[in-house]
């Protein structure tokens, strides 16, 4: 998905604002060369301050790349720079499950999500000297009805409280799902297909012209 643009990339600094193993992952996937530079923004955006979850998810997104933009710009040139950041959610309805407080919290979710189909955002920023391209991505993932035993066995593997909605579907969170429609990788927290598109487009046409 990258070849048309791989001669390109060799001169740019790309930089991923994530200290997410599995965004890491995914990058190296792509066979991506990119740094890895957590950002340190402070993800307390009010919700209510927008119309849609998409320009929430992605207003969080921008914040961080932003905040990495600005810190790596001070140590020198940025006219090469490219900053990659991304934002995941998951909703039910009108409400939003982000990373469980603890091992209950993680329980209340999972038992709420269970038989039901919840919706995942991940928005993605791609921020350069030259201004910005975002886009948000979502999946519908739909949970089998799950025993009180069973949520309890994968909340105590400890495996979802550090995940968005109590669950991953990289790992044996996968089992408690029955179907996912749309990008496997959105859930993960990164829409390869999309990331790779907007990617090309970046290169062949903003830094382009």
């Amino acid at each position: 998905m990258l070849a048309p643009i791989k001669h390109l990339l060799s001169n740019y600094r790309v930089v991923l604002a994530s200290g997410s193993p599995r965004r890491q992952e995914l990058v190296k996937m792509l066979g991506l060369n990119a740094e890895l530079c957590p950002s340190t923004f402070e993800e307390n955006l009010n919700l209510a301050d927008y119309k849609e979850f998409s320009d929430y998810i992605e207003a969080t997104a921008l914040g961080k790349a932003e905040e990495v933009f600005t810190r790596l710009s001070a140590e020198g040139d940025n006219k090469n720079l490219i900053v990659i950041a991304a934002d995941t959610m998951v909703t039910l309805g009108k409400e939003i499950y982000g990373k469980p407080k603890d091992p209950e919290d993680a329980v209340r979710m999972l038992t709420n999500l269970s038989g039901t189909c919840n919706r995942v955002f991940s928005g993605v920023v791609l921020k350069h000297a030259q201004g910005v391209r975002k886009f948000t991505d979502t999946a519908d993932v739909h949970f089998g009805k799950l025993l009180p035993e069973q949520i309890q066995n994968y909340v105590d593997s400890g495996d979802p409280l550090d995940k968005a909605g109590a669950y991953g579907v990289q790992g044996p969170g996968g089992a408690l799902i029955h179907r996912i429609d749309g990008d496997f990788y959105c859930v993960m927290g990164l829409p390869l297909h999309r990331l790779c598109c907007e990617l090309n487009k970046l290169f062949l046409e903003d830094l382009s012209s």
